[in-house]
């Protein structure tokens, strides 16, 4: 047999670790079990970063076990080309940037390319590329995107053309796997003709092999549904196939042509306006434009974020796409009863090129955190144009300084005086809570002084699960916990310039806390990574107390800040009610937070703000 026949595919999924292509199982099984197709599986990372809820393997070893797992998980709906670029597995993030820091992009896009090359597929499928998932899935997606166009490049890694003897390949469609706008849905409910199962039920066999993650939890058989796989179509070199042929492979023997453009044409107006968003959301349209994938960037809104009763700047840019420029007054309309409802600007913006206009808006006082939609217009030589965005509101606290020692013994009679703030069970992010307050709330206190940052968290818990061993004290999602989330210099982008600990009211052993460090830049238990800090616990009537003094040194930073200074700080309480859950069990089952978006334990810019008084 050829090379060319061993490894030949029609269809090619890229994510980062396993189980991210759970998301298009029961399509491939569709393709591959019933249409005659071959598959193949590239993923960036063996997923040794993450969690065991099996075993005690971590690292290289668990990564090792998952390997297994996804052999096993692929062999289900018959694909046995599963391929690793063996780059590092590293903690949960949601930045892009973070993530080349640790991989490489050149490095790592070198060996897509190599892949795509050796498999030749004609359909390559991947993730979501934008901002707001997994930082991994982020850059494994936007590989992908680069490696259809660089795989049939022979200027792009020639090395792999010279020295490997490889041949450039071009293929013919990318699909994100997304429900997003202009997505098409392939059934998975339908009987599968060779195997007596629906798709549905296929999917789940597979799944089920992703013990170490607890899929087999949830992955049933039978499923609890057949929801439809969404796939959306954004690179092609055939013609979309018509809305009724629900398939990845239809229309690959029309003509070729590389100048299809998908998506909404680009824009033709002379002027334009829209609202400068964070940076993660900048970084990802400049790529999208780079790729000539704007009109998917254009699928994620601007946002801005700014405390309640704080001031923040939001940046309006005005494009001009003629040759002659314009100029003209920029009206920024703010939700409605806020202060100042709306707001003027002149600009002056030359041809072919951009002005930005930057207004100071502040938020009223006791606004409720939530997102707030924000509309900008202009009008220049008879044309009015319209924009819009967000702005992210985030819960404000005053961090005072300690009126004395404070003694981390679990008994909170030295905190009272010190302002309580409640994060209630609608502050919920994930999960459920179906008894409300009873089944899982809290109030927290903080105040500090020039050594430490304290925390005092009293937690309402109906059922205190206590399933961690004291040698296992990592995944502090797994069980009941704590989180605090400190970012000092109140700007960073990701998590590695900031201080994230879970603290565990108790182990298996007792009712001895224990706490680990998590996703920042110094992983581990406390003890190695943070060797200050002090934390003790107390079991109460209605759930736990945690208490802890964190050195400002074993922070990033190292110094405690100065009066008048804002700081990012979060609060999360994770929740696991099976009282006889085995040891190390996953029994995550919902997480509140102070400031309650998804994801914001890992995304320092939805942190709410404490003004150091």
């Amino acid at each position: 047999m050829q090379s060319d026949h061993l490894l030949k595919v029609d269809l090619l999924y890229i994510g980062a670790h396993p189980d991210d292509e759970s998301g298009v199982t029961a399509t491939f099984a569709r393709e591959v079990l019933d249409g005659g197709a071959k598959a193949g599986i590239v993923l960036v990372t063996r997923g040794e970063g993450g969690g065991n809820a099996i075993g005690r393997e971590l690292g290289p070893s668990l990564g090792i076990l998952r390997e297994a797992e996804i052999r096993r998980s692929a062999a289900e709906y018959g694909v046995d080309l599963v391929y690793f670029l063996d780059k590092t597995d590293f903690f949960y993030t949601l930045s892009d940037k973070a993530t080349y820091d640790v991989w490489g992009h050149e490095d790592t896009l070198g060996k897509v390319v190599r892949l795509v090359r050796l498999l030749r597929p004609d359909v390559i499928v991947t993730m979501w590329p934008g901002p707001g998932t997994h930082g991994h899935h982020q850059a494994a997606a936007r590989l992908a995107t680069e490696a259809f166009t660089a795989a049939a490049d022979p200027a792009q890694f020639p090395d792999q053309i010279e020295d490997e003897f490889l041949r450039t390949w071009q293929p013919v469609k990318l699909y994100y796997n997304t429900r997003r706008e202009g997505s098409i849905s392939i059934p998975t409910g339908d009987i599968s003709p060779s195997r007596f199962l629906s798709y549905a039920e296929i999917k789940s066999l597979a799944l089920r092999n992703f013990r170490s993650q607890g899929f087999d939890r949830r992955a049933t058989v039978p499923p609890r549904s057949a929801r439809a796989e969404s796939f959306l179509l954004v690179k092609t070199l055939v013609p979309p196939s018509p809305d009724g042929l629900k398939t990845l492979l239809g229309g690959l023997e029309g003509p070729r042509d590389a100048d299809i453009a998908l998506g909404p044409p680009p824009s033709s107006e002379p002027l334009s306006i829209g609202m400068v968003s964070r940076s993660d959301i900048v970084r990802y349209r400049r790529w999208a434009a780079a790729h000539q994938v704007s009109w998917v960037a254009g699928l994620l809104p601007a946002a801005l974020s700014i405390g309640s009763g704080m001031t923040g700047t939001l940046e309006v840019e005005v494009t001009s796409r003629s040759a002659q420029g314009a100029a003209g007054r920029v009206r920024l309309d703010l939700p409605e009863g806020w202060t100042e409802a709306s707001r003027e600007a002149d600009y002056a913006v030359p041809g072919q090129g951009t002005a930005s206009v930057p207004f100071a808006v502040r938020v009223p006082d006791h606004v409720e955190q939530g997102s707030y939609p924000v509309r900008l217009s202009t009008t220049s030589a008879d044309l009015t144009v319209e924009g819009s965005g967000m702005i992210d509101v985030l819960p404000v606290m005053d961090l005072a300084p300690a009126a004395g020692p404070m003694r981390i013994d679990g008994d909170l009679t030295d905190w009272e005086g010190v302002e309580p703030h409640a994060i209630s069970s609608d502050h919920i992010w994930s999960g459920s809570v179906p008894g409300g307050d009873d089944d899982l709330s809290a109030v927290f206190r903080t105040t500090y002084d020039q050594e430490n940052l304290y925390v005092a968290v009293d937690v309402r818990d109906d059922v205190v699960v206590c399933n961690i061993a004291p040698d296992d004290v990592k995944g502090h999602w797994r069980s009941d916990a704590v989180e605090i989330c400190v970012d000092p210099s109140g700007r960073s982008d990701n998590t590695l310039t900031v201080f994230k600990a879970g603290i565990f009211p108790g182990t298996t052993e007792g009712r001895q806390p224990r706490a680990a460090r998590d996703a920042d830049a110094r992983q581990g238990v406390i003890e190695k990574t943070a060797p200050g800090m002090r934390v003790a616990s107390r079991f109460t009537g209605h759930g736990y107390i945690i208490e802890t003094a964190i050195p400002w040194s074993d922070m990033p930073g190292g110094s405690a800040p100065s009066a008048g200074e804002t700081i990012g700080f979060n609060l999360v309480i994770y929740d696991g009610d099976e009282a006889d859950a085995g040891p190390g069990a996953n029994i995550g089952k919902a997480r509140l937070a102070w400031s309650y978006r998804p994801s914001a334990q890992a995304l320092p810019y939805y942190y709410g703000r404490a003004v150091v008084r």
